[in-house]
């Protein structure tokens, strides 16, 4: 047996698999005296904490947490996973790390074998309760002491109550809280739409934990798209995909996380609209949270791409300033109630928030790489180590004066229009009003003359950028709110990546 193998735990007769095991199992307990002092139930706790801190929280809970020590074998430890799908995963994605984390607590340097609980004779499993019971009880309350100490930084549990909300935000936590509380939201199919580390997950979780609280886990099912994809693959090797089909259509409320995956497999995709339609034609709802616009996903066809349409999107941006600063602020927070020598003021809140124009997750990031260059380091927050966790964050460069082409793309995005659009001579309202701020912070963030500017943006003259640059100075001198919306602006041309050496 080895721990890629395919060997069979399974019962029988006197010939069977499973009565070697029991053989295994016998003569290994008969020499367990003779052994070093270390039980396996203890080496495999410490590879665990090793496994768990290596992977970190989220991984480790998705995928080893529920792995089992069943018994010692032959020579070999024997690891229970719950079925087959799981046990494929484990073994391909982490059998190495596990034999890994095993051997560096292991004196004996075992191998680690890893089978689906099913797969196992009920003899053999009976001998899991035993290695337990074998172990040190003050070795295991020690370890029970461990596993409750908050690791510094870690993430929260994801709660619409701990979510932070913000104009950028609003609309999608809005639908969220609403779908929580089981009310309709005049739509069977939901599509959150953002980029990378805004919180769609954070609103999924948040609407299946508050659910799965108020009606049973039954109620709700959340789903990676790589989890889905990974069912969906192994009913097709077993030319049999109702199980998948029958965890997916009795939920009421069916969340998806990060749609675009499944979107690259064809298969995949229309056995999840398979699902979809089955789940929505029973007065279900659907929740798809996707990093592009529906309109944007080549592979969906005409019908697909209709469902999803006809329903709501609500769009998440990358954080305004001022939920930026709540975020740098609550997460800081985070870092010191579990090491109080981390103190984060607010000088170093702003200059997080200004510098950073960026998604929370980054700013997390930031803040977290503050923490272990600093306390960790025996070292007090400085501005120096402020500025120097948000250089790690745009690649570790120093930054240059953004370039014209820059500002124009930044502004155009931001405006909901094309760089060609501020180059136009078109002059109604909606491209005038950004092509006028594009010149504006071309004047104020690059060395380029009035003429110069001008040729950039449709070969105009350099009055109409010296007309664009007095009319947007005079008007945020006597509006705060477009000041701030100029701010916002400036800070988001500054972090674009180009700016980087």
């Amino acid at each position: 047996m080895s721990a890629h193998g395919a060997t069979r735990y399974s019962s029988g007769g006197a010939g069977s698999s499973g009565s070697s095991a029991v053989s295994g199992v016998a003569g290994a307990a008969q020499g367990r005296g003779a052994r070093e002092d270390v039980g396996v139930g203890d080496i495999w706790r410490r590879a665990r904490e090793t496994l768990r801190a290596k992977l970190g929280e989220a991984r480790f809970e998705n995928w080893l947490a529920k792995l089992e020590l069943v018994a010692e074998v032959d020579g070999e430890v024997l690891i229970a996973a719950v079925g087959e799908l799981e046990r494929d995963r484990v073994r391909s994605n982490f059998g190495h790390l596990i034999q890994q984390a095993w051997n560096d607590a292991d004196p004996r340097g075992r191998l680690v074998a890893i089978e689906a609980r099913e797969r196992i004779a009920q003899d053999v499993l009976a001998l899991a309760g035993s290695i337990a019971a074998e172990e040190d009880p003050a070795g295991e309350a020690e370890l029970a002491s461990d596993e409750t100490q908050e690791v510094v930084g870690s993430e929260a549990d994801q709660t619409l109550e701990n979510f932070l909300v913000g104009d950028s935000n609003n609309i999608a936590f809005g639908l969220a809280r609403r779908l929580a509380l089981g009310a309709s939201v005049a739509a069977h199919v939901v599509t959150i739409v953002g980029p990378h580390g805004v919180g769609k997950t954070h609103l999924l979780r948040g609407i299946e934990a508050a659910l799965s609280s108020s009606r049973g886990r039954g109620a709700v099912l959340y789903m990676s798209s790589e989890d889905f994809t990974i069912a969906f693959v192994e009913g097709v090797r077993k030319k049999d995909t109702s199980e998948l089909r029958a965890k997916v259509r009795k939920a009421k409320v069916v969340l998806l996380d990060d749609f675009q995956f499944i979107c690259s497999k064809p298969g995949t995709l229309v056995e999840f609209f398979s699902n979809l339609r089955a789940v929505v034609a029973g007065g279900g709802v659907v929740v798809l949270a996707c990093d592009q616009s529906p309109a944007s996903l080549e592979t969906l066809d005409d019908r697909m791409r209709d469902e999803i349409q006809g329903g709501v999107i609500a769009h998440m941006d990358l954080p305004e300033r001022n939920l930026r600063r709540e975020i740098v602020r609550a997460k800081a927070e985070a870092v010191r109630s579990a090491d109080g020598a981390f103190v984060f003021e607010d000088e170093w809140v702003d200059m997080l928030a200004d510098r950073l124009p960026a998604s929370g997750r980054a700013l997390y990031g930031a803040v977290r790489n503050v923490y272990v260059g600093t306390v960790l380091a025996g070292q007090p927050v400085t501005r120096a180590s402020v500025e120097k966790a948000i250089q790690l964050q745009l690649g570790g460069f120093t930054t240059r004066p953004p370039k014209i082409d820059t500002i124009k793309d930044v502004t155009a995005k931001a405006y909901g229009v094309t760089k060609q659009d501020l180059e136009s001579s078109c002059r109604r309202r909606q491209f005038a009003q950004p092509r006028q701020y594009a010149m504006y912070m071309c004047r104020m963030l690059t060395t380029c003359s009035y003429p110069q500017i001008g040729r950039m943006f449709g070969e105009r003259d350099h009055t109409t950028v010296l007309f664009a640059y007095r009319k947007i100075s005079k008007l945020a001198a006597g509006n705060t709110a477009l000041s701030a919306e100029l701010s916002e602006l400036e800070q988001r041309i500054l972090a674009d990546p180009r700016n980087t050496r």
